[in-house]
C-alpha cells in the first residue's frame, strides 16, 4: 500500500506540474499575441514555444520571427541546429505552405509524367523569359518522372496584360496547348470564364513568391528561379529523401 501511495502521489505531482506548465504556456502566448497586436497593429497567425527555452516562434503567414517570453526582444532570422544541420525556421515555413496548398483547390494546368515520381507546382508568368526556358524542357522534365502543375503568378499583378493572358490560357479548351503557345509568345484566343488565376496569384503571394518561376516541392520547399531538368530531378530526389529522414 505504501508503494502504491507513493506512485499515486508522484503521478499527481507530475500531472499538476504538466497542467501548470500548459497554463503558463497559454498565458505567455496570449500575452505575446497582445504585445504583437499592440506593436504591429495586426495579430500573428501563430505563437508557439520554440526549441529554445524562453523563446517563442511567431508566424505571419510563412514569415517566421522569434520573441522572448517577456515580449521585450524580437529576433528575425533562422533557427539552426548545428548538430543536425536542420533549419527549423525553414521547416516551419514548409509546413505552412503544405497546409495552404491542402486548403486550396488550385485547378492547375498539368503536364503529367508517364512514370510519375514527383509532383512539382510551378508558379509561372507567360511574360517571363526563364519561365519559357523552363517550359522548353518540359519533355525532359516529364521523362524524369516529374509532373508539373502550373499555377498562375502574373508578376505585373491582377488586371495586367500578363494576368489577362493567363486567363486566356486557363479558359482555353486545350490548356496545355494554350500554355505552350503563350510561352512561345504566340497569340492565344481571348476568352473569359470562371478561372483560378486571381486565387493562384494570391496563394503565391501568401507563400512568399516574389518572382517566377517559383518551384514548390512536395515537402513545401520553395525554390526560386529556373533549374535545368537534370539538376531539378536530383534536387527533388534529395528533397524526398530528406523529408523521409526528418519524419
Amino acid at each position: 500500500m505504501k508503494i502504491l501511495t507513493i506512485l499515486i502521489t508522484s503521478a499527481l505531482i507530475t500531472l499538476s506540474a504538466t497542467v501548470s506548465a500548459n497554463n503558463d504556456t497559454e498565458s505567455t502566448t496570449k500575452k505575446l499575441n497582445d504585445v504583437l497586436v499592440a506593436t504591429f497593429k495586426s495579430s500573428p497567425d501563430s505563437v508557439a514555444e520554440s526549441l529554445i527555452p524562453g523563446l517563442y516562434r511567431v508566424m505571419y503567414g510563412t514569415e517566421v520571427v522569434y520573441l522572448s517570453a517577456d515580449g521585450q526582444y524580437f529576433i528575425s532570422g533562422d533557427l539552426l541546429d548545428l548538430k543536425t544541420r536542420k533549419n527549423y525556421s525553414e521547416l516551419a515555413k514548409r509546413s505552412v505552405r503544405k497546409k495552404m496548398l491542402a486548403a486550396t483547390e488550385t485547378n492547375p494546368v498539368v503536364f503529367k509524367a508517364k512514370d510519375e515520381r514527383h509532383v512539382l507546382r510551378v508558379f509561372t508568368d507567360v511574360d517571363c523569359g526563364y519561365c519559357a526556358k523552363f517550359h522548353r524542357e518540359m519533355e525532359q522534365i516529364n521523362d524524369k518522372g516529374i509532373t508539373v502543375e502550373y499555377l498562375a503568378f502574373p508578376r505585373a499583378g491582377i488586371g495586367s496584360s500578363s494576368y489577362n493572358k493567363k486567363v486566356n490560357v486557363w479558359c482555353a479548351e486545350n490548356q496545355q496547348d494554350a500554355m505552350t503557345k503563350a510561352k512561345m509568345r504566340q497569340p492565344v484566343e481571348a476568352k473569359k470564364c470562371d478561372n483560378p488565376v486571381k486565387q493562384q496569384y494570391e496563394l503565391g503571394q501568401a507563400m512568399g513568391v516574389n518572382g517566377t518561376p517559383a518551384l514548390l516541392t512536395e515537402s513545401g520547399q520553395l525554390i526560386p528561379g529556373y533549374v535545368p531538368a537534370d539538376r531539378l530531378a536530383a534536387m527533388l530526389d534529395e528533397d524526398k529523401v530528406s523529408t523521409v529522414l526528418s519524419q
